[in-house]
């Protein structure tokens, strides 16, 4: 019996401890959305969500839930005599990249990539939005330039605003950089800037600073390994694949080190960076990352692309998303539900106005008949007096004698 008992413990130990390092999935009704590199954000004025993704003058998602549905809501580049292509001369105009999001002064801002497979021969371009709705952005151009034979790749543009614009861009060749801005187009600092991750041609890429409202630390997100394209013929060796590593600073600038306190510029085996997500479940190699704080759940978020394990090889990514927790000093995905957007409030019913009451009318009294005058009588004439019939009676004497 003792050792039945000691065994159930152990045996619920051992299965907390499983449970504790289980990997959240991505949280449901986005797994339909093909995408590669998504970066995303929320207009609070629309009440909508916008993903932003590779290809296709960089393609958008919109939806009014963190949980869908999403749907197609045109590109970046997608107006004016340039079509779904960058206005930057460069013979990669029509193969954008990578985006990144953010605000810039109250205006919406995407940063995008050009270039082609394997070429450092790139570009970071810029183009802004007052809402982000389809056929709103204005492709400004060029922000900077890599040239082949150069040692840095200008492509993954990542701005953060701390102590300044800063620029963060970098893939494989020496790895990621930053530069400062003066303005949100200008760099402030000759390329290739601080060396923030990555050397020797390590295929690390995709670079993201951000500092979370609750950790005092800036952290920098990157892609590290081989990420299984569309249409590929065969996966990376086990291990090998794309997954997303951090490192963390007191600076927006660097030095950034992991857990055992690496830095990251630094190319060895085992790789620098904490694994932050890798392989698990259905979900292979995810990578391509932003991280994005929600004001609908007060949450920070990530989002990415992964492939599904049981795909067969070569088939689509589609988009994942997870919630962030920092409160341990380092991020870690966490499970809890989505938080949906309060619902409009119903519109307040327009008062109708009482009417005042109507006095009833009041009947107007006929007018009562004018009395009938009553007619004065004729006075009688006066009875004749004495003296008169006197006379009378002496005229008649006279007449008869």
């Amino acid at each position: 019996m003792r050792l039945s008992l000691q065994f159930s413990l152990l045996l619920a130990q051992s299965l907390f401890a499983l449970s504790a390092l289980a990997v959240p999935n991505p949280i449901p009704g986005s797994d339909t959305v093909q995408v590669r590199d998504p970066a995303i954000w929320y207009n609070p004025d629309s009440k909508k969500y916008f993903v932003f993704a590779t290809d296709d003058g960089i393609k958008v998602f919109q939806s009014p839930s963190i949980t869908g549905p999403w749907t197609r809501s045109g590109s970046v580049l997608s107006s004016g005599d340039t079509g779904k292509c960058s206005v930057i001369d460069h013979p990669g105009r029509c193969m954008n990249w990578a985006p990144d999001v953010t605000v810039v002064n109250g205006t919406y801002t995407v940063y995008y990539s050009v270039s082609s497979l394997g070429s450092s021969d790139s570009a970071i371009g810029v183009a802004q939005s007052p809402t982000m709705e389809e056929g709103t952005w204005n492709d400004l151009g060029e922000v900077i330039r890599s040239t082949s034979g150069g040692n840095f790749n200008a492509i993954d543009p990542n701005l953060i605003d701390a102590d300044g614009l800063k620029l963060t861009f970098g893939s494989y060749w020496d790895g990621m950089f930053q530069i400062p801005m003066t303005d949100f187009k200008t760099p402030a600092a000759g390329l290739p800037g601080t060396h923030l991750a990555g050397s020797g041609g390590r295929p690390a890429e995709g670079g993201f600073v951000y500092k979370s409202p609750d950790s005092d630390f800036y952290f920098m997100f990157f892609s590290d390994g081989i990420t299984p394209l569309g249409g590929a013929s065969s996966r990376p060796d086990p291990g090998k694949e794309y997954k997303v590593r951090v490192g963390r600073s007191t600076s927006p600038s660097g030095p950034f080190v992991d857990k055992d306190n690496n830095d990251l510029t630094v190319n060895q085996d085992p790789e620098t960076g904490y694994l932050l997500l890798g392989s698990h479940d259905n979900i292979y190699a995810p990578g391509g990352q932003s991280i994005f704080r929600d004001p609908v759940s007060n949450h920070d978020m990530i989002v990415y692309h992964y492939v599904k394990q049981d795909d067969p090889v070569g088939g689509p990514s589609y988009l994942g998303l997870n919630y962030l927790d920092f409160t341990s000093g380092w991020p870690e995905l966490i499970d809890i539900e989505p938080v949906q957007p309060a619902p409009e409030p119903a519109p307040e019913p327009t008062p109708t106005p009482t009417p005042e009451p109507v006095p009833a009318p009041t009947a107007t009294p006929e007018p009562a008949p004018a009395p009938e005058p009553t007619a004065t009588p004729e006075p009688a004439p006066p009875a004749p007096t004495a003296t008169c019939a006197k006379k009378m009676r002496s005229r008649f004497r006279r007449r008869s004698t």
